[in-house]
């Protein structure tokens, strides 16, 4: 929910303090990118402390690089807020370590799609709400809105289970599946995330739709997120990954047409963001495929190497996405309409075959 009031209004923000689309993506390219190299020293101290306290420690983090834009007069300052934001990205492989503690490997994909849905489902609450905040109280208003539900999203990880670290040094080394299906990731997440950091930008300024509804297509974007994560989890273990990848690279492909061709159509614009959701589709099905090739052991410090290439590719998309912006509007989209689909299909081909080279897995955790 506070992502949803956050990652609206952010944007706009920072161009009302006098930042260019080229400094938004700085921003949060930059951030990304800074915070990523953070991912593996968390992730190697969870594989010998445990998931929970680094959990604990990486979500109030965000919220306090999140409070760290309210005082702001110039977009400068920014930088280190967006750091510590970012660092909550970490968040997101130890909560894959703890589920892949947990859950039968034969329903992991399904069971991702579901969590990291819920993330989308809160985004889909509370979007709406945030051009209506922004302008009846003001932007930096709602922003620590925003943060107050980070707060409260921060201390209920304190009430997380514990999940003890496995240490078996016999099983402890990263197979070369692993390194191949991180080699592919950041092709993915730049072509996924090059759209959005001047989206809600983007919607108010070309699209010209009043500020009181920008939060309504950033919505609508979370809930696409969240219907195909969770659908794409479910269709690559029941289908396997190459559909499921290939299927969301299709729809990205169709949703960045309709956005760039969208114009002052509101209900083209609408379904153009709903299918933009299928950005984060391939993620349960990635994380799924590396639930296989990791050893217990390094689950940890695995699940963190995936989220440090995937956030250099996120920061390096959010700082092309910026220079993009700045020559034309247009352009972002246009990238993404040429590329999703050929990317998407060298990634699902090599996830397909990481997979099978694996032979099944055991039906419990």
């Amino acid at each position: 929910m506070g992502f949803g009031l956050f990652a609206t209004l952010t944007p706009l923000f920072l161009k009302e303090i006098g930042a260019t689309p080229t400094d938004i993506g700085v921003v949060f390219g930059g951030g990304s990118a800074a915070a990523a190299l953070t991912f593996l020293p968390i992730g190697l101290a969870a594989d010998r402390w445990g998931t929970k306290p680094l959990l604990v420690a990486t979500w109030f983090a965000s919220m306090v690089g999140g409070a760290a834009f309210l005082p702001l007069s110039d977009w400068h300052g920014a930088l280190i807020g967006s750091f510590l934001y970012n660092v909550g990205n970490a968040a997101f492989p130890l909560l894959s370590a703890h589920l892949a503690a947990s859950t039968p490997r034969a329903r992991l994909g399904s069971e991702l799609g579901i969590v990291y849905g819920a993330f989308f489902f809160g985004t889909i609450f509370a979007s709406p709400f945030a051009g209506p905040l922004g302008a009846a109280i003001g932007l930096r208003e709602t922003m620590a809105i925003a943060v107050g539900a980070f707060l409260l999203s921060a201390s209920l990880t304190l009430f997380l289970k514990d999940v003890r670290p496995t240490l078996n040094t016999a099983t402890a080394r990263l197979p070369r599946s692993f390194w191949i299906l991180l080699a592919v990731t950041p092709f993915a997440a730049l072509i996924g995330i090059i759209v959005n950091p001047l989206f809600p930008v983007f919607v108010r300024d070309v699209a010209a739709v009043p500020l009181e509804r920008v939060g309504i297509y950033v919505g609508l974007i979370a809930l696409g997120a969240a219907v195909f994560s969770s659908a794409n989890g479910r269709i690559a273990d029941t289908r396997g990954p190459f559909v499921a990848i290939v299927g969301a690279g299709v729809l990205l492909t169709i949703a960045a047409t309709l956005v760039a061709l969208a114009g002052h159509s509101e209900p083209t614009l609408a379904l153009g963001s709903f299918l933009l959701g299928s950005q984060t589709a391939a993620n349960p099905v990635l994380v799924s495929a590396l639930a296989r090739v990791l050893p217990p052991a390094r689950a940890g410090v695995g699940y963190s190497g995936f989220q440090l290439v995937y956030a250099l590719g996120f920061g390096a998309g959010g700082l092309l996405s910026g220079v993009l912006y700045d020559a034309d509007p247009l352009l972002p989209l246009l990238v993404q309409i040429a590329l999703a689909l050929p990317v998407t299909v060298t990634v699902a081909m090599v996830v397909s075959r990481v997979v099978r080279s694996r032979g099944p897995l055991p039906s419990g955790a």
